[in-house]
């Protein structure tokens, strides 16, 4: 039976979804890192880096190549290297992700409208290289008041060690990391955040499926609605509609749990790269690996039949 785009990636995520626990949704990934041996990172932390964070080099780059890694394993990629500049800024008790360059998506246009991809999605997915090789693809920076309330695993690949208590103050570290990495591979945009209004002539790939009512804004990307069943409320009272979750609609609370959580992120709480988090950047023009497809199946439903083994491959929409 021949299927289309649509009917595949229904199929696809029904598949995930019959029979599983609701918690699934928020779990993704639990223990351990697969690495993705086409994507390599390269870490440049900026300088001056002040003399008290110094002695955490060693930690920052591993941190970032892990998570980087924890990404780009649940999705097709191309060999490619990802560089990445970290540093220190003065940002209100706030950190920051995001590509450095945006790249047309695909040819894709919609009428009067340009859609722009992420960079460093774009390389990761075609191994062609938007800004050129060693320039930075992706930037993480944090104030430094707010940096020092992270704690930095031991082994961000297992996430075991024992995390500090919640009265210590301590935000783990990859958390963090890992959701400003989720912005710069798709949770990102140029609607006004006040309106819902266009900025210029042009979209992201994560805006083209906003919409915004005159209160509230929505995600409605078709692998997001097929695996959530409704269009995902998006922050704007506390954070950017770049974040999954209204503080003033509570109609759903796990979205409080989410990785890309608009929100807070909990003191002493490891966050995992969800289900609904990679059905969004689906929407955004990633693919689905299918290794972690089959490791999802076998998760869910024990041994997968050669039915299920030969459905083609969602493609990039």
């Amino acid at each position: 039976m021949q299927l289309s785009n649509s009917d595949t990636n229904s199929l696809l995520f029904s598949l995930m979804l019959e029979n599983m626990n609701i918690l699934c949704l928020f779990v993704l990934t639990t223990i351990g890192v697969r690495i993705d041996a086409n994507v390599n990172v390269k870490v440049m932390i900026k300088q001056p880096f002040p003399a008290e964070f110094q002695s955490l080099e060693s930690a920052i780059h591993n941190h970032i190549t892990t998570a980087i890694q924890d990404w780009s394993s649940h999705f097709e990629t191309a060999p490619c290297t990802l560089d990445v500049e970290f540093s220190l800024q003065n940002w209100a008790n706030r950190g920051g992700g995001r590509s450095f360059a945006s790249v047309n998506f695909e040819n894709q246009d919609l009428p009067g409208k340009i859609i722009l991809d992420q960079g460093a999605s774009y390389e990761m997915r075609t191994g062609i290289d938007p800004n050129g090789e060693g320039t930075p693809d992706i930037e993480i920076f944090f104030d430094p008041i707010y940096f020092r309330t992270l704690w930095f695993d031991p082994d961000p690949t297992m996430r075991t060690a024992t995390m500090p208590n919640q009265n210590e103050g301590k935000l783990d570290a990859y958390s963090v990391i890992l959701h400003e990495l989720g912005h710069a591979l798709g949770f990102n945009g140029f609607l006004s955040q006040t309106t819902g209004q266009m900025t210029g002539n042009y979209l992201s790939v994560y805006d083209r499926w906003v919409n915004f009512d005159g209160r509230n804004f929505f995600f409605n990307g078709p692998n997001t609605l097929t695996f959530y069943g409704r269009p995902v409320i998006l922050a704007h009272t506390k954070n950017g509609y770049h974040h999954v979750g209204e503080f003033e609609d509570m109609t759903d609370p796990n979205l409080a749990q989410d990785l890309m959580n608009g929100f807070a992120l909990e003191y002493s709480h490891r966050y995992y790269i969800s289900l609904l988090d990679v059905a969004i950047l689906l929407d955004c023009g990633m693919t689905l690996q299918n290794t972690n497809r089959q490791n999802v199946f076998k998760k869910n439903h024990g041994n997968i039949n050669d039915k299920m083994m030969n459905l083609p491959e969602p493609p990039a929409i």
